[in-house]
């Protein structure tokens, strides 16, 4: 169930980062918008999901676990349009902050769905 869980707040953060940086970016919503779920997807299931699986395994308090993920976003999605863009700093700009609102997402989702009960 963790794991069907991890999947479907990773494919729904992708979603709605797509929505939310086009209104923060654009002021608007339009089929536009998702272009960016065909980065922000694979980044949210192949970078955010599997390194907070890996620093969960390893232990990492909650909040290490998510300041570690923004800093992925950051970073991976800088990367990804960085060197889809040779490098220019806009591009590069423009998907760290695609990469930022990804993990901010991720971040919120997790957290909405996490079960109330305590294990011991």
């Amino acid at each position: 169930m963790a794991f069907m869980r991890i999947v479907l707040v990773s494919v729904l953060a992708a979603v709605a980062a797509c929505a939310v940086a086009s209104l923060i970016l654009f002021g608007n919503i339009e089929g536009a918008s998702f272009a960016p779920l065909m980065f922000a997807l694979p980044g949210s299931l192949l970078l955010l999901a599997t390194a907070y699986a890996a620093l969960a395994e390893q232990g990492r308090p909650l909040i290490w676990r998510y300041a570690a993920l923004i800093a992925i976003g950051v970073v991976g999605g800088g990367l990804m349009l960085g060197f889809i863009s040779s490098g220019d700093g806009k591009n590069t700009a423009l998907g760290s902050f695609y990469g930022l609102t990804t993990a901010l997402c991720w971040i919120a989702l997790h957290a909405l769905t996490r079960p109330k009960v305590r294990h011991r």
